[in-house]
């Protein structure tokens, strides 16, 4: 009987001697799971989690609700930082692994991706 992997299976060492033990490459890579963006705005977006993450998992946190609320507040931050315009612009983010999102949001601005096993969703809405 072969033998079964799961999708998270990797050929790729987990880590090398210069990188952190407890980050594998494989989770950090980008999935687009829906998106309305357009594609620049998308890489822009996603890239910002990305470094939110990595910040965060940086400096540490105790529980994972902490984490999730600590890249979901950097990650409105950043985007706030972006520009004069996206500062006044109502972003909502939602991190985090199981979650239900029942909103009403302004046309092509949902973007629902997941950084490895970290989901999210960012909209925004006119208020």
């Amino acid at each position: 009987m072969p033998a079964s992997f799961s999708p998270d299976s990797s050929s790729k060492s987990s880590s090398t001697s210069s990188e952190d033990p407890r980050v594998k490459p494989r989770h950090l890579e980008i999935r687009i799971l829906y998106n309305d963006y357009d594609s620049n705005w998308q890489k822009k977006v996603v890239l910002l989690a990305k470094d939110a993450i990595q910040t965060v998992m940086e400096k540490g946190v105790e529980t994972e609700e902490a984490y999730y609320q600590k890249v979901a507040a950097l990650l409105k931050e950043m985007l706030g930082a972006t520009s004069e315009e996206e500062k006044t612009k109502k972003w909502n983010i939602i991190v985090g692994n199981d979650f239900n999102v029942h909103a009403a949001a302004v046309k092509d601005t949902i973007l629902f991706f997941a950084v490895g096993d970290v989901k999210f969703v960012i909209y925004r809405t006119l208020n």
